[in-house]
């Protein structure tokens, strides 16, 4: 659908001067597609990403923040090779152990975690590099018996990273783990991967429905600070069967699909200050910055009010008339 000049002016003006909602998240992308389609989904929405298991994507900007990630002792050799890079580059935040609460992932006790963490991890922790929790998917009691003894220990974690993966309708399940999860320990929230299940059997307007409402419920809650929806992969190539191939970003050839469009869009965006944790103000209760999203300088916050503000549009429609709102205020606009 296209609009005209007058009326994109119009609602331009209008809603220049409308009310922002505050809490805003980071967004970020778990790569593991082929590097070749990294520059169209690392746009100006993506501040961040990480990786499963290699170091930085050469064709992902350096602007773009990468986390290296601890992915577990099953794959140690990967992890010296990001222990040089960290040692030489000094990132801000490092991820630490993929699921250890799945038997088929970096499989642990919270014993056999507090251990590696203080070997492999705490000695950058102590050099002021925000270290993750272990990357839990379901299991809170795990994550309760390793932050215990990891207190114990002198561990120092600077924010909770999580999983979930769930049906198409399941929105009331993602708010309540990360809820939940949030309310125990009271540090800032990353969604690390997230994602609709393949056993549920969504359709693609389900899948981008989930996501839609994921994304409103994640920017109305100051201590999600970052998330990464589990989308970087060709929709005929999935890493596994668990998720729904319909999370994907890509079609053979790299030619993005609408799930790719509903994440760049960008709503409920911040983008990341110059230390990467954001402005400091969207702390948690202990006070951790733990790589949190910050103030939007460049206005990119009024993307909520222009989508509140639009009304009767149907939604594809007002994510067009959106965009060239946002594209036009930037000094880039073209039509959509």
């Amino acid at each position: 659908m296209k609009f005209s000049s007058i009326a994109i002016t119009s609602c331009f003006a209008a809603l220049w001067a409308a009310a922002p909602v505050t809490a805003k998240f980071a967004y970020g992308v778990p790569w593991a597609a082929d590097n070749r389609w990294a520059g169209s989904v690392t746009n100006k929405t993506v501040s961040w990403y990480h990786h499963w298991e290699d170091g930085p994507v050469s064709n992902i900007h350096k602007k773009v923040e990468y986390v290296p990630m601890y992915w577990g002792p099953k794959k140690k050799g990967d992890w010296h090779h990001r222990k040089a890079y960290i040692e030489k580059h000094k990132p801000k935040n490092i991820l630490a152990f993929n699921e250890p609460d799945i038997e088929s992932q970096a499989a642990m006790t919270p014993s056999e975690a507090v251990s590696e963490f203080m070997k492999e991890l705490q000695p950058f922790a102590d050099k002021g590099i925000n270290v993750s929790s272990p990357q839990m998917v379901y299991d809170i009691g795990w994550l309760e018996s390793f932050m215990d003894k990891c207190k114990a220990k002198g561990c120092k974690i600077s924010f909770v990273a999580l999983h979930w993966y769930g049906g198409y309708q399941d929105i009331d399940a993602f708010t309540r783990w990360i809820d939940t999860v949030y309310n125990k320990f009271k540090l800032p929230i990353w969604v690390t991967e997230f994602g609709v299940t393949a056993a549920s059997n969504p359709n693609a307007d389900q899948v981008k429905d989930f996501m839609e409402k994921a994304i409103d419920w994640m920017g109305s809650k100051d201590y999600v600070v970052r998330a990464a929806w589990n989308g970087c992969y060709n929709m005929h190539n999935p890493p596994d069967e668990f998720a729904t191939p319909l999370n994907a970003f890509f079609n053979n050839g790299g030619a993005l699909r609408d799930t790719a469009h509903t994440w760049l869009a960008g709503k409920s965006m911040i983008p990341l200050t110059e230390n990467g944790n954001g402005d400091g103000n969207n702390q948690g209760s202990n006070g951790n910055s733990g790589g949190n999203s910050g103030g939007d300088s460049d206005g990119d916050s009024i993307w909520d009010s222009i989508w509140d503000s639009i009304g009767s549009h149907h939604d594809k429609d007002k994510r067009q008339l959106a965009h060239a709102v946002m594209q036009k205020r930037r000094g880039n606009y073209e039509w959509v």
